[in-house]
């Protein structure tokens, strides 16, 4: 019997190089398919992480607020949002001003604790649930092939779950909607992230990523703007937006960026321990294994320092903002970063495929990041912010853009891409699920602006840490 040939074969558009292997994916090398599959991939990342900006950053921050302050003031019928700012700033004069300082204080470390505890779950279980996804779409035969039928799945069932948490009244069940939300989301976000390697040649893999990054900074920058006016204008309403944007993008890429069927796709048999112990091949791997600590560390400092955006803004600026007031400012601490993420993302991107360099990149943009959180630390104004988050965008633009075709050069068997990729996004996931947990014992366990100060110092460290990881790596410069 003849085997099938390992050569790459140009099909009838010579833009697209077909498969290696039966039941794999096709490369875009160029022209109308090419630009068709960025501009979906573009659209689905723009709306899926927009939803990451608008959930997380302001709908769940409001929404675990609005319990504690029910849990708090309650009985309180006269403190308004006002009477917080004014409770943040050390100025209320009232009668209870004693009694309700103290109450301040509690209610400030119990929505911090509880957030990051929402938080906290949901990166623990999308931990587990993007390496899992990455093995099972690696592994699936479809007619839409391997990727397609889970980046539709997570998008339609997470977009279900984000209108349950609609309606979640209790901490208990904001994680639990969140927590299945989240893993729902992960399951269309690794599949997805794995077509870049599916489906781009190396020559244009940090291009991809720099678009891709672009479509990113622009959903999670649009997701937060939209996410606080429209908690400012509906209240918890605005969920049903962001249900209705990420069902939408899953279904746009599935139908603008068609794969070949999978459905001859060969494969070894399946062994449960095997299975297992392939989550851990790509971490035997030295330079892999760097880039991964890197990862993480870099999404524990930066993850750490904006988890509780909303609340520095009500208790550690001075003079403290209202709610409604936070809720419009920290769309605005994205905007300001935006452009030096668009235009590093650009750049970073094209500038390191031509110099075939990645670690550079990666190793100044976290020194820079760790530079730019002084200015908060010792400067607690709203000022600072602004000025922090707009610089910070050129630093994480060079960062989100090289950091992706790093990974990807480093990975041990392109073969189990979807797998070892998955991989690599639990570091951001473990960054992600440490950071409010210490964030939040900082602030609940140091009271007053000291805490929150302390959350920058921390995050100074780990960026300090993530571009000193990146030194070792040997195989790639």
């Amino acid at each position: 019997m003849s085997q099938p040939s390992t050569v790459p074969q140009v099909g009838k558009d010579p833009n697209i190089q077909e498969p290696t292997r039966p039941g794999t994916s096709m490369k875009y090398l160029g022209g109308r398919p090419f630009y068709q599959y960025l501009f979906a991939y573009t659209i689905a990342g723009m709306f899926l992480f927009s939803c990451y900006s608008a959930i997380p950053g302001i709908l769940l921050p409001n929404q675990v607020q609005m319990v504690e302050f029910q849990a708090f003031f309650g009985d309180y019928p006269h403190v308004t949002s006002e009477v917080l700012q004014q409770l943040a700033s050390g100025t209320y004069t009232g009668a209870d001003a004693a009694e309700l300082t103290d109450i301040y204080n509690h209610y400030d470390g119990a929505r911090a604790s509880a957030m990051s505890v929402v938080s906290a779950v949901g990166s623990l279980f999308t931990m587990f649930a993007q390496p899992i996804v990455g093995v099972i779409s690696d592994r699936w035969r479809s007619r839409w092939g391997r990727r397609s039928f889970w980046i539709c799945a997570g998008g339609f069932v997470g977009a279900l779950l984000m209108i349950g948490l609609r309606y979640s009244s209790t901490i208990l069940l904001i994680t639990i909607f969140w927590v299945v939300a989240q893993v729902a989301l992960n399951f269309m976000q690794a599949p997805l992230v794995t077509t870049i390697a599916d489906r781009t040649p190396e020559n244009r893999l940090a291009t991809v990523s720099a678009f891709s990054g672009i479509g990113t900074m622009i959903g999670g920058l649009a997701g937060s703007l939209v996410a606080g006016n429209a908690f400012n204008a509906m209240g918890l309403d605005a969920y049903y937006i962001f249900a209705i944007l990420v069902a939408f993008g899953a279904a746009c890429f599935v139908l603008l960026a068609k794969d070949r069927s999978s459905k001859d796709l060969e494969l070894p048999r399946f062994d449960v321990k095997t299975f297992i112990i392939g989550f851990t091949i790509a971490l035997r791997d030295r330079d892999y294994r760097w880039v991964w600590f890197a990862r993480l560390l870099m999404f524990l400092g930066y993850t750490s320092s904006t988890t509780f955006n909303l609340y520095v803004l009500q208790s550690y600026v001075r003079p403290a903002l209202t709610q409604a007031e936070a809720n419009a400012m920290v769309p605005i601490l994205s905007l300001v970063a935006m452009p030096g993420m668009i235009i590093m993302m650009l750049v970073s991107g094209r500038l390191s495929d031509k110099l075939g360099r990645r670690k550079p990149f990666v190793i100044y943009s976290s020194f820079a990041l760790m530079a730019l959180y002084a200015l908060p630390a010792v400067w607690p104004t709203v000022a600072s912010l602004l000025i922090m988050s707009a610089l910070s965008g050129f630093a994480f633009g060079a960062f989100m853009t090289v950091d992706q075709a790093l990974f990807i050069d480093v990975l041990p068997d392109p073969e189990a891409a979807g797998r070892d990729l998955g991989v690599a996004n639990a570091a951001t996931n473990i960054g992600q699920m440490l950071a409010p947990v210490i964030a939040g014992q900082l602030v609940a366990r140091i009271a007053g602006a000291a805490g929150y100060r302390m959350i920058y110092v921390f995050a100074m460290v780990m960026l300090l840490l993530a571009a000193l990881a990146i030194y070792p790596v040997k195989k790639v410069k």
